[in-house]
């Protein structure tokens, strides 16, 4: 009998142990796999056991085994065994090992201390067969087989490691041959990689590649021509997992960027028993990706698909025109999935590939593809697709450099086709080119970010360092950007704003050519991934600052040779700061809110968060040429996780754009609704309203809401009522930049620890207040509520018959408070940490205390915190400004204030101190603050092929 097992160094040691004195014996204490087949064992790792039965000791496995042909047998708990001999094979680099195995003897007989390898795992087939064999078993209770211990779990903190394959997902051939590799590998209990459901691809890869053991690359024509497939290669590439090329068609040798990555790896057939040999020769120890008990291999979602076929299944027919004639194109595969077109096939001039796009939209869509022969010029294709009960029509113009003409192609549908069977995403979003190189960067990193614009703009490059805000930055890059130029670090991983702005600039298609902004440093994660393979310009050193800059406009050449800096004229329908909507699952609303909304020259761009979380936009805007409707639709990228696709119709009333439409994720979609209001250049985009109420008058501040809105007023507010949490970006969005605060006064208000909370931030931000009273004043006149508003002027709308009239009172003093916000300055101070914990010491009484705020900000010149609980809870505010003055107050609510002031020093990963004076009634002394710096440390720097 044999067995295949993967052994290190200290157990082939007791082997040998064991080899040398022949009294000492050992038992099997687990049901062990073996097989009759040597060829079958040699497969299943670096060690191979041939096993000399003295008697008959071992069950026969093959009348129920799935795999008959395996000649499986099953080794039972306590036959004991003896070594024989340990030799080493360095030819085939294997270790024999030579066991006799004698009759079966009770387990509490064996006394041994010396250990031995455990088994390595069971085959699927011997899992499933143990309740059979119980079934058959039937001498009595005694001889059922018990369930065998578990494989010990591996230590705390270690991540299990998988088999990553990598393929062309959308090529059926492709696909069919992994599956069955696959397969192999599931039956033998391996952990294979499931990304989970909805994941996006940047988080799949990243996921993917970084547990992965070894990334089993199915290459072809297909999988040189995906996207997906360069990103995850790349950033393998980058990550230095094993890849091992399995070939899928012998003759296809993978070229360009494929070509290079597969060169050094070593490749092998796509027959299971050279792949596993292949992964022992790699020293990829196959234990390690055993599944444990109750670990499964969870099956992945099956996707419909629009069509498949070829000329032999008899359900395509397709042809094309040239100098009069028409000519036939036989497909040996064609598929229509998920918007992608994939096909292979000849015709008069050889053989060729396909590959394109395509959109559906109400039952009529467009198509675009390309045919490539063999060392040829390709053919470009455009066309209509339209349908008509089982047939799809597809009819265009084909083009060369030389000639073109018309072609068409017939297809029969497996069921008439619905719209309702596939999802499709949005083709790429049609950009319009951009003039700028735009600098994507961190708080930390202002001020490198302005030095690298300012050299570019002087060797005449057009570039843009635009202001430290989310908001602005999605819709520079949206307007302006043709390449964006991100300042990799430990501290722009870590940054939202930096993950926000680039996974935007990737789902959009910009260009992105980085710049190594730290060393040593490596990217990794949705950062690793988004730039895995591009070309880096490493400018950590000052005195090389001018090189470093023209090896940077290099690689920005090929994007800015017909830039010019002239800014054309915009086309803006909508740019808001809050827009806000909902859309309906499974019966039940659920809101969102965009905290930038920007439709700009034909497209799409914004971010905000819902029940989900937080996420970007993109797509598109046009007008319909049959029904003449502004149509739209966008793709919602929630960060690192998946994608939702919206479409639908816009309309406007009064100044105000709804859009109408639904929404689609895989096979489950719906309806959606939001309203935006109509870009007016004479508005300021800064200022806004924000109500503040508490949720039991949620109904009656809507319907001001909607009033406000409808007279084009900015507003802002929290749709689940009782600000929550921490002040966040919600609190610094909500009440910093308000031009005036609404509260709406009642008794519950004046109970809310929030609102409290919310309220005494604006009055430490010195707000305009707006009281509105929905209840009697002296149900809290003696509450910190009643304090807070004594001496301002109110609203009184507590009866619902005098609504119209108050609501004038009320619309005026807002348009008030609006006008003289708008004659503000805007702050010019750089962000400098966009938010977290901070801890540090003051000192007083010639005592020293610990000091730590549970939010802090420095945002636009503007300081911002929180800390404390309940009773002790206390509120920040106060400003600094670019040459590092700071002060701000902490104010304990209905309590003391404490001011500091002091001198901010910023480093260059994104963490700040502070040092200084704090002063209260009670006395005073030094203090200093810092952030956490929770970065993990930097890696080794990379070797210099990897980038420049």
């Amino acid at each position: 009998m044999y067995r295949g097992a993967n052994m290190d160094a200290a157990q082939i040691t007791q082997y040998e142990k064991m080899a040398k004195d022949k009294t000492l014996c050992k038992t099997f204490q687990a049901y062990t796999s073996c097989t009759r087949i040597r060829s079958k064992a040699k497969a299943l790792g670096n060690t191979l056991f041939t096993m000399e039965l003295i008697n008959d000791c071992t069950m026969d496995l093959s009348p129920y085994s799935k795999y008959p042909e395996e000649e499986e047998e099953l080794i039972m708990p306590g036959v004991c065994f003896r070594v024989k001999s340990v030799t080493f094979d360095q030819k085939k680099n294997r270790h024999l090992i030579t066991l006799e195995l004698k009759k079966k003897v009770p387990t509490t007989d064996i006394k041994t201390n010396l250990p031995v390898e455990k088994p390595t795992t069971e085959t699927t087939s011997t899992v499933s067969l143990k309740t059979k064999i119980n079934e058959n078993m039937v001498t009595g209770p005694s001889t059922k087989i018990p369930t065998p211990a578990a494989a010990p779990p591996p230590p705390s903190g270690i991540a299990k490691k998988h088999i990553f394959l990598a393929y062309a997902e959308n090529d059926e051939s492709d696909a069919a041959m992994v599956q069955k590799v696959k397969n192999y590998f599931i039956q033998r209990r391996f952990r294979v990689y499931h990304p989970r459901k909805n994941e996006d691809v940047n988080t799949q890869i990243a996921n993917g590649i970084e547990k992965a053991a070894v990334v089993l690359v199915f290459s072809s024509l297909s999988f040189e021509k995906s996207k997906s497939g360069l990103k995850l290669l790349n950033y393998a590439d980058q990550n230095k997992t094993p890849i091992l090329s399995v070939k899928i068609d012998e003759d296809y040798l993978p070229l360009n960027w494929l070509g290079a990555i597969l060169a050094p790896a070593k490749s092998c057939s796509n027959n299971f028993d050279e792949i596993m040999q292949s992964l022992a020769s790699l020293e990829i120890k196959t234990s390690d990706l055993v599944l444990e008990r109750g670990e499964k291999n969870e099956p992945q979602v099956v996707e419909e698909i629009l069509f498949q076929g070829g000329a032999e299944s008899g359900n395509l027919k397709a042809s094309f025109y040239e100098s009069g004639k028409e000519f036939p194109m036989k497909f040996k595969f064609l598929g229509l999935k998920n918007g992608k077109v994939v096909g292979q096939g000849n015709d008069k001039d050889g053989d060729f590939t396909l590959t394109g796009e395509y959109k559906i939209t109400d039952r009529l869509g467009r198509i675009e593809m390309q045919k490539q022969h063999v060392g040829k010029q390709p053919v470009k294709c455009q066309g209509k697709v339209s349908f008509q009960e089982l047939n799809c029509n597809i009819e265009g113009q084909w083009k060369t450099r030389e000639a073109s003409d018309k072609f068409s192609m017939n297809l029969t549908l497996p069921r008439p086709y619905t719209g309702t069977g596939e999802v499709i995403p949005p083709p790429q979003i049609s950009r319009k080119k951009g003039t700028k190189v735009l600098i994507s960067y961190c708080p930390c990193q202002f001020e490198f970010a302005q030095k690298l614009s300012k050299a570019l703009i002087a060797k005449g490059i057009p570039a843009v360092c635009p202001p430290m805000k989310v908001h602005e930055m999605i819709k520079i890059a949206t307007q302006k950007a043709r390449v964006v130029v991100p300042l990799m670090s430990q501290a722009y991983e870590a940054s939202n704003t930096a993950k926000y702005v680039l996974s935007y600039v990737d789902e959009a298609g910009i260009p992105i050519v980085p710049v190594k902004a730290q060393n040593p440093y490596t990217q990794s994660g949705w950062l690793g991934v988004i730039c895995a393979g591009a070309l880096w310009t490493q400018m950590t050193d000052a005195n090389e600052f001018d090189k470093k800059l023209d090896e940077l406009i290099s690689q920005l050449q090929p994007y800015t040779t017909d830039c010019d800096d002239q800014d054309e004229q915009d086309d803006i329908l909508v740019d808001d700061e809050y827009v806000e909507g909902y859309y309906l699952e499974s019966g039940k609303e659920i809101s969102m809110e965009f905290d930038m909304f920007s439709l700009i020259n034909g497209y799409i761009a914004g971010e905000g968060e819902d029940d989900i979380g937080s996420f970007v936009i993109s797509g598109e805007y046009y007008d319909s040429p049959v029904t003449k409707e502004l149509k739209f639709e966008f793709k919602k990228h929630y960060i690192e996780n998946y994608d939702v696709y919206y479409s639908g119709i816009i309309t406007e009333e009064d100044s105000i754009l709804s859009f109408d439409g639904e929404w689609n994720r895989n096979n489950i979609s719906d309806v959606f609704h939001l309203d935006a209001r109509r870009f007016e250049p004479s508005r300021s985009q800064r200022s806004h309203v924000m109500l503040s109420y508490q949720w039991d008058s949620q109904k009656f501040v809507k319907k001001i809401a909607g009033k406000l809105k409808e007279k084009n007023i900015p507003i802002w507010f929290d749709i689940g009522g009782d600000m929550k949490g921490n002040i966040n970006a919600a609190m610094a969005n909500g009440v910093q930049e308000a031009a005036v605060i609404v509260s709406f006064d009642t008794v519950a208000y004046s109970k809310s620890v929030n609102c409290k909370k919310e309220l005494t931030f604006a009055k430490l931000l010195e707000k305009n207040i707006l009281p509105v009273l929905l209840e009697d004043e002296k149900g809290f006149e003696n509450t910190w509520l009643g304090n807070a508003i004594k001496y301002l002027d109110k609203v009184n709308m507590k009866n619902e018959s005098d609504f119209d009239s108050s609501f004038n009172v009320l619309l005026q003093r807002i348009e008030q408070a609006l006008e003289q916000e708008e004659n503000e300055d805007e702050s010019e101070a750089i962000t400098r940490f966009e938010g977290g914990v901070v801890q540090g010491k003051y000192y007083g009484n010639g005592q020293v205390f610990d000091l730590k705020f549970d939010f802090f900000s420095l945002i636009d010149g503007s300081v911002l915190g929180q800390g404390g609980e309940d009773e002790d809870a206390f509120t920040l505010a106060g400003n600094y400004d670019n040459e590092g003055n700071i002060s701000f107050k902490e104010q304990y609510v209905e309590k003391h204030l404490i001011e500091y002031k002091g001198k901010l020093i910023c480093d260059e990963f994104g963490g700040f101190k502070i040092e200084g004076i704090w002063k209260a009634h009670y006395g005073t002394g030094k203090f200093h603050l810092e952030s956490i710096n929770d970065y993990k440390d930097g890696d080794d720097d990379d070797d210099a092929s990897e980038g420049n």
